[in-house]
């Protein structure tokens, strides 16, 4: 079965992680104070997927972002600091993958890999370069 992209609608919290997830998020820039604040809030998804057009409106720490996506074809997506990237999504099976050619303007290469495990959590698999780790998220 597909990744259910309209059940991911909700409200997300971060749950547990890799014992590198913390490295790995240094590696995509994310500063040690700013991981421990993206772990305690919780954020508003509404996401759709019409054909091969995927649409999400973020509410993360109190920046609105929205994105457009057609599935298969490279896109510009921004993130919660304002920083946009080239990237692309498709599906595999169960998994919505998002691969990001040159995150960090310097060649590195990070490729996400997200599943539900149950109707209430997201496990997400993050490559960064020569690192791999995962996290999930819970519905609050």
């Amino acid at each position: 079965m597909p990744f259910d992209v309209a059940k991911s609608c909700g409200k997300w919290k971060h749950g547990e992680h890799s014992d590198n997830y913390k490295d790995i998020m240094a590696k995509l820039g994310v500063p040690a104070e700013m991981f421990d604040k993206l772990c305690e809030a919780e954020f508003p998804i509404e996401s759709s997927l019409e054909g091969n057009v995927m649409k999400s409106k973020v509410d993360f720490m109190g920046k609105v972002i929205e994105n457009t996506f057609t599935l298969g074809v490279e896109g510009e997506e921004e993130d919660p600091t304002g920083t946009k990237r080239r990237v692309t999504y498709t599906m595999d099976g169960d998994c919505m993958i998002s691969v990001y050619p040159d995150h960090d303007g310097k060649g590195l290469v990070v490729r996400n890999c997200s599943q539900f495990v149950d109707d209430n959590t997201i496990k997400t698999i993050v490559k960064a370069g020569d690192l791999e780790g995962w996290a999930t998220t819970k519905r609050c």
